[in-house]
C-alpha cells in the first residue's frame, strides 16, 4: 500500500449553494478513534496548492474554488476525496490493517537529509512536540530524559561556550567522554554549520526538530569534530504553497526558593560557639585579639569570651549575650531578605507560509527571567527570518539571518551558601551562622569581615571612609551586567543541474560579542576598602592623599568572536530499476577566529563617563592597617586565536530493492593548530556501514513483526584541540616595571596531530503489527587512540611537561529505546523506555600522577586500566577507640602515619569504587492522551555510580573557617563512640594530613544510584470547531518539574545530582499557551 491513495468518494446529500468566487477552508482530521492525526497532505486535485496538518490535525487551503476535489493522504491510512465541503469541516482517516502507522522520516545529518529507512547510521530524531514537551530557556536542557546515550552530568547547567582558546562543559556527554584535553562537548550545528555562539542564543521555539548523530556512519561528516557526538538543530521554515500561519506561544514558569535546611555543610549556632570556645580557650586567637599590625578580626562570639576573660562583662552577660547568638540562624535572614520566587517568562511570535515559488519565516522571542537572588536576572530577545526563493526552474536561493541579545545581571552575591568568599574573609571563609544582616527596625546592620571591630568603629575618627560591611547595602549598589550578541548570517544557492544531480553553494557568517560589565559604587565595601588601604597620611601635617581614588571602579572586559563558513557541494540521487545511488561530494573552509581585551577604570564617574588614570602601579605603597602593595594593575592582555580549517569530503550510500544499503563516507581535516608536517595538519576520516530491511525479504513472513531491520558501522571520528603545536603565551603587562611582558604557557611539539576514535556500532530496529511495540537496540564501542596529554619533559628544556598524543581510552556500551502502545482507543497510553548501559577505561594514560590527580573527583582521574571517571580513596580501618583518630592502612596494617598513608598514592594502595559517571541511566516515559486531554510522566535514573560527599573538618579550627558539616553533632568524643560513628575526633592542633586523609578515604564514597521524578506535563487541546474557526489549533497546558526523589541507595539524605555540595534544584510550574490561526 506503500505510496498509493485509496479514494474514497463521499456521499453527501447536503448540497452546497453554487458560487463564483474563491474562498478559504479550515478543517480537522482524526482516525477513527477520533484522534487528531498530524502531517496529512491536503492537495487541491490538479492543483500545486498543498499543505500538512498541524499535531492536533487542523489545517488550511486558501482560494479553494468551488467544484474542486481536495484530497488527503497519510502513510499508513486509507486516503480520501471530497468534492463538497465547508469551513469547519471534520475528515476521518481510516488505519490500513498491517500497514505501519509512521510516517516517512527523514534524517537531517547538517549535509543532506536522506529518509531514515535509507540509513546505516545511528540516530535519534526529537520532534516538535517532545521537543516542546519541556519548558526551558535553554534549548539542550529540553533533551534530559528523552534520548538514550545522552546524560547530563549535572557540573555545568549554564551551557555557556567561552570565546576564548577553552571553551566551557556544556554539561552533557552523547556515549561518554572521547578525550581528555580536548574539546568534549558535542559538536553543536544549526541549520548545516557548526554552532560557534553561546548555546543560550538559541531561542527554543525556533527549533523544529532535534537530530542525534551517534555512530561514525551517523557523525563521521562532521570529520575532527564528531567524536563526542553531534547534535543537529533544525529550524522552522516556511513551505510552498502554504497560507500565512501565524503562531503565538507564552508560558510562565514559578520556581521556589531553596531550601537551605537541606545544606549539609552547616553547623548550628550552638555548636560553632561551642567550638570557638574550645579555641578561645586553648589560646588560638590570643594573637588575632591584640593584633595591631593587620587588625585581624575575631567573630562576635569570640569577642565576648575576651570580654568576659579581661573581666569586661559579668558572667551572667555573657550567657544573656551567648543565649542570643545560639539561637541564631543568618540563613533565615539571608532568605528573607535576599532571596524571592523565581519567576520565568517566555513569549514567542512567527508567521509563515509560501506561494509556489517562495516561502518565508519571520519569527520573534522575548524571554524575561527574575532569578531566586533578588537582582539577579536574565533578558533575551531574538529575531530569526529566513526566505527561500525559486526565480527560475531547477533554482533555489534561500538567505536567513538570525540576531540574538542577551543581558544577564549576576548582582547579588548574598547566598545563603555561608561558605561564600563575599561573606568570609582571608581567613574564614565560611560566615559564622549567628551573624545578623537586618535590625528589629529592619535596619541593615555590619557584620565582622576583614578587620576587628574596634578598628572598624573608629575609622571614620581617624580619617578614612565608613569601613563597615553591610551586606544588604552591597545590593543595591552594584551593577554587573553580562550582554552578549550575536549575528548570524547565511546564504544558500542551488541549481538542480540534471534531474539526479544538483549543485549547491553555502556560507555562513557569524558574530558574537560578549561584553562584561561590572560597576561597583563608590560606596560598595570593595570601593570603600580598596581607597582605605591606600590612604596616605603626612605624618607632620596629617593631611591625606588617595594614590588610588575615590570614586567607583568599573571592569569592563570585551570579548569578540568571529566564524566564517564556505561550502560547495554536489548532490547526485539516482534511481536504477531497485537500485537507487545518492551521494554528496564538498569542500569546506572554516575561520574561527577570537579576539578579547580588559580595561579597569579607578574614580569611574557614570555620568560623564570620565575615570582617572594617571595612576602609579609601579610603587608598592604603605597599607592600611598594615604593611604594603602595589595598587591592582588593569589587566590589559590582548587575547585571541585565529584557527582555521579546510576539508573534503564525500558520503555515498547505495539501496538495492529496499532491502539492502551500504553507505561509505571519507573526510580530510586540515588545521593551522596542529605540526608542521602535512600528515600531521591533515587527517584522513572515515565511515563504512550496512543496513539489512530483514522485513522486506520474499521469505520473511512474520506478520506480527512487520519491521526488521539489522544495520553495522565502523569508521573513525576526530576531535578538536583548541591548544596549538607552537610555543604559545600571553601578552600583559609587568605589574613592577609597566613594561610589556609574555607569560609562556605551553612548550612547543611540532608532531602534535590529530586526536582519533574509532567507532563500532551494531543496531537492530523493529516494530510489531500497529506498532503495539517498536523500539531500537544498539552496541558500540569507542576506541580512542593519539588522544593529546600532558607528557613528561626534561626538566632542562624549561617545562616540565608538553602536549603529546600519547594517550588511549575505550568505551563501550549498549542504548535501548523501547515504546509500546499499551492501550488503543479514545483513550491512548504508550510508554518508552530508555536504557543506557556505559563503560568506559583508560587504556594509556602517561601523564605525571600526583596526589591532586587521585583526588581530582568528577574529572579524568589518570590510571590506566580503569574509568577515565574513577573514584579512588584511601582504605578505612575505623576510628582508634581511644583517641578517635581516623585509621587507614599503611602496609598490610592499621595505620595512623597520616604523611606516609598520603604519600603512598599507587593503585595498588588506593580503593578503586568505580565510575564517578552513572555507567546505568535511562527513563521511563509514560503519556496518556483522551479526546484533547494529554499527560506526561517522566522518570529517570541513573545508576552504577559513587560520588565522595563532604564532611566535617577534624581539627577545631577547620570546622568554624573553612569546612563546617551537620557531622560535626556525629564527631568521636570518648571512647565507645566508634562503634556508633565514624567521624573522627575533633582535635585542636592543626593537623592538615590528618583531616586530607579522612576528607579522601572510602568511608565517604557513597552510592549515587536512583530515580526521580523528573517532571509531569498536563495539556488540553480545544477542539477546532470550538473556537468557531478562529483558531488552528489552541492548546493550555501546566508543566511541573524538580518533583524530587523517589528511591536513592545512599542513606545520607543526600541528593547525588549535588554530591553534597549544592542545594537540590527547587520545584517549579509552568503555565503556558500555544495558539496558531
Amino acid at each position: 500500500m506503500n505510496g498509493k491513495v485509496i479514494t474514497v468518494i463521499a456521499n453527501n446529500s447536503i448540497q452546497q449553494p453554487k458560487s463564483k468566487s474563491k474562498r478559504p477552508i479550515r478543517g480537522r482530521i482524526i482516525d477513527s478513534l477520533d484522534q487528531p492525526l498530524a502531517n496529512v497532505t491536503v492537495r487541491i486535485k490538479n492543483s500545486d496548492q498543498v499543505t500538512r496538518s498541524d499535531e492536533a490535525g487542523a489545517f488550511s487551503l486558501d482560494d479553494v474554488p468551488v467544484g474542486s476535489i481536495i484530497t488527503f493522504s497519510l502513510l499508513g491510512h486509507s486516503g480520501r476525496e471530497i468534492s463538497e465541503f465547508h469551513d469547519g469541516i471534520i475528515v476521518t482517516l481510516n488505519a490500513v490493517q498491517g500497514m505501519l502507522t509512521e510516517a516517512v522520516v527523514n534524517v537531517n545529518t547538517g549535509y543532506q537529509s536522506i529518509p531514515k529507512e535509507r540509513s546505516t547510521g545511528s540516530f535519534v530524531i526529537i520532534d516538535s512536540t517532545l521537543l516542546n514537551r519541556q519548558v526551558s530557556t535553554n534549548i539542550l536542557d529540553r533533551l534530559n530524559g528523552v534520548t538514550p546515550g545522552l546524560l547530563f552530568n549535572g557540573r555545568n547547567s549554564s551551557g555557556t561556550l567561552s570565546t576564548g582558546a577553552d571553551q566551557k562543559d556544556l554539561g552533557i556527554n552523547i556515549r561518554g567522554r572521547s578525550t581528555i584535553y580536548a574539546n568534549a562537548n558535542p559538536l553543536v550545528v544549526v541549520d548545516n554549520f557548526p554552532y560557534e555562539g553561546d548555546i543560550n542564543n538559541i531561542n527554543p521555539n525556533d527549533i523544529e526538530s532535534i537530530t542525534i548523530l551517534k555512530d561514525a556512519a551517523a557523525a563521521s561528516i562532521w570529520g575532527a569534530n564528531a567524536a563526542n557526538g553531534v547534535i543537529v538543530l533544525t529550524t522552522k521554515k516556511g513551505k510552498l504553497n502554504e497560507r500565512i500561519n501565524f503562531s503565538v506561544s507564552s508560558n510562565v514558569s514559578f520556581i521556589n526558593k531553596p531550601n537551605f535546611k537541606k545544606d549539609q555543610n552547616y553547623i548550628n549556632s550552638k555548636d560553632f560557639l561551642s567550638a570557638e570556645k574550645i579555641l578561645f580557650d586553648n589560646g588560638y586567637y590570643d594573637y588575632d585579639l591584640t593584633d595591631t599590625y593587620s587588625m585581624t578580626p575575631v567573630t562576635p562570639g569570640v569577642g565576648i569570651y575576651a570580654l568576659l576573660r579581661d573581666g569586661k562583662i559579668t558572667a551572667q552577660e555573657a550567657d544573656k549575650r551567648l543565649n542570643d547568638l545560639s539561637g541564631r540562624d543568618v540563613r533565615s535572614e539571608i532568605i528573607k531578605e535576599s532571596y524571592r520566587k523565581a519567576v520565568l517568562q517566555q513569549y514567542s511570535l512567527s508567521l509563515r507560509g509560501g506561494t509556489k515559488n517562495f516561502t518565508y519565516s519571520l519569527s520573534s522571542g522575548f524571554d524575561h527571567n527574575r532569578d531566586n537572588l533578588q537582582r539577579n536576572g536574565l533578558s533575551r530577545f531574538t529575531v530569526n527570518n529566513l526566505n527561500t526563493y525559486n526565480p527560475v526552474n531547477n533554482l533555489e536561493i534561500s538567505t536567513a539571518i538570525n540576531y540574538s541579545r542577551t543581558e544577564e545581571k549576576p548582582n547579588n552575591n548574598l547566598s545563603a551558601n555561608l561558605k561564600t568568599t563575599d561573606l568570609g574573609n582571608f581567613k574564614n571563609n565560611y560566615l559564622y551562622p549567628y551573624a545578623t544582616i537586618i535590625g528589629e527596625n529592619g535596619e541593615h546592620l555590619s557584620i565582622t569581615k576583614d578587620y576587628s571591630k574596634g578598628f572598624v568603629e573608629s575609622a571614620v575618627d581617624r580619617g578614612f571612609m565608613d569601613w563597615s560591611y553591610r551586606p544588604l547595602d552591597e545590593l543595591a549598589l552594584r551593577d554587573f551586567r553580562i550582554n552578549r550578541n550575536d549575528l548570524l548570517m547565511k546564504f544558500m544557492a542551488a541549481y538542480k543541474i540534471l534531474p539526479s544531480l544538483k549543485f549547491e553553494v553555502q556560507y555562513q557568517h557569524e558574530q558574537q560579542q560578549l561584553d562584561y560589565r561590572d560597576y561597583k559604587d563608590a560606596n560598595t565595601y570593595y570601593v570603600r576598602n580598596l581607597v582605605n588601604r591606600f590612604t596616605q597620611f603626612d605624618n607632620v601635617t596629617g593631611a591625606k592623599t588617595y594614590p588610588l581614588p575615590q570614586g567607583a571602579i568599573l571592569s569592563l572586559s570585551k570579548n569578540n568572536l568571529y566564524a566564517n563558513n564556505g561550502r560547495a557541494q554536489l548532490y547526485f540521487d539516482q534511481t536504477i530499476g531497485k537500485s537507487i545511488i545518492n551521494a554528496i561530494l564538498g569542500y569546506e573552509l572554516r575561520e574561527r577566529k577570537t579576539d578579547g581585551i580588559n580595561r579597569l577604570s579607578y574614580g569611574y564617574d557614570e555620568q560623564f563617563g570620565s575615570s582617572i588614570d594617571n595612576l602609579n602601579y609601579n610603587i608598592a605603597y604603605p597599607n592600611n592597617p598594615g604593611g604594603s602593595s602595589y595598587i591592582p594593575t588593569p589587566d590589559g592582555r590582548v587575547l585571541g586565536s585565529n584557527t582555521r580549517y579546510l576539508s573534503q569530503y564525500f558520503n555515498a550510500a547505495y539501496t538495492y530493492d529496499n532491502r539492502y544499503v551500504l553507505s561509505v563516507s571519507g573526510r580530510r581535516d586540515g588545521a593551522n593548530i596542529f605540526g608542521v608536517k602535512t600528515n600531521d595538519r591533515i587527517t584522513p576520516l572515515w565511515s563504512t556501514g550496512v543496513s539489512w530491511n530483514i522485513n522486506n525479504e520474499s521469505f520473511y513472513n512474520l506478520e506480527w513483526l512487520p519491521k526488521l531491520k539489522l544495520r553495522a558501522t565502523y569508521g573513525y571520528n576526530g576531535n578538536v584541540y583548541y591548544g596549538s603545536a607552537y610555543l604559545s603565551g600571553v601578552y600583559s603587562i609587568a605589574n613592577i616595571t609597566g613594561n610589556p611582558m609574555i607569560q609562556i604557557r605551553t612548550a612547543p611539539n611540532p608532531s602534535l596531530r590529530w586526536e582519533k576514535v574509532g567507532n563500532l556500532n551494531i543496531g537492530l530496529d523493529f516494530a510489531t503489527k500497529g506498532n503495539r511495540l517498536s523500539g531500537t537496540v544498539e552496541l558500540y564501542s569507542k576506541n580512542g587512540r593519539d588522544l593529546i596529554q600532558p607528557t613528561s619533559l626534561a626538566p632542562q628544556s624549561g617545562f616540565t611537561t608538553y602536549m603529546a598524543n600519547t594517550a588511549q581510552t575505550n568505551a563501550k556500551g549498549i542504548d535501548l529505546n523501547l515504546t509500546s502502545l499499551n492501550v488503543k482507543g479514545i483513550f491512548n497510553w504508550s510508554t518508552t523506555l530508555l536504557l543506557s548501559l556505559y563503560k568506559d577505561k583508560l587504556v594509556k594514560y602517561d601523564a605525571p600522577q600526583t596526589i591532586g590527580t587521585i583526588r581530582n573527583y568528577g574529572e579524568v582521574t589518570g590510571i590506566a586500566g580503569r574509568s577515565m571517571y574513577g573514584v579512588y580513596s584511601y582504605k578505612w580501618a575505623g576510628l582508634d577507640h581511644e583517641t578517635g583518630n581516623p585509621m587507614g592502612i599503611l602496609n598490610g596494617l592499621p595505620s595512623q602515619d597520616y604523611t606516609a598513608i598520603l604519600n603512598n598514592f599507587s593503585p595498588d594502595s588506593l580503593v578503586y569504587h568505580g565510575s564517578s559517571r552513572p555507567t546505568k541511566f535511562g527513563a521511563l516515559r509514560n503519556d496518556f492522551q483522551y479526546k484533547g486531554f494529554s499527560l506526561s510522566c517522566n522518570i529517570v535514573f541513573k545508576l552504577g555510580y559513587v560520588f565522595r560527599r563532604p564532611s566535617t573538618g577534624t581539627y577545631y579550627a577547620k570546622v568554624v573557617e573553612n569546612q563546617p558539616h551537620l557531622d560535626y553533632a556525629l564527631r568521636w568524643q570518648q571512647p565507645g563512640d566508634e562503634a556508633k560513628t565514624t567521624v573522627p575526633s575533633i582535635l585542636l592542633e592543626q593537623n592538615e594530613n590528618r583531616n586530607a586523609f579522612y576528607s579522601y578515604s572510602d568511608i565517604l564514597v557513597e552510592s549515587g544510584n536512583h530515580i526521580r521524578l523528573q517532571d509531569i506535563r498536563l495539556s488540553y487541546s480545544l477542539p477546532i470547531e470550538a473556537t468557531k474557526g478562529l483558531f488552528k489549533n489552541l492548546q493550555f497546558y501546566s508543566y511541573l518539574s524538580n518533583l524530587g526523589i523517589i528511591w536513592k541507595e545512599n542513606k545520607k539524605g543526600i541528593d547525588p545530582d549535588t554530591f553534597g555540595f549544592n542545594l537540590p534544584n527547587p520545584f517549579s510550574i509552568a503555565f503556558g499557551v500555544n495558539a496558531k490561526f
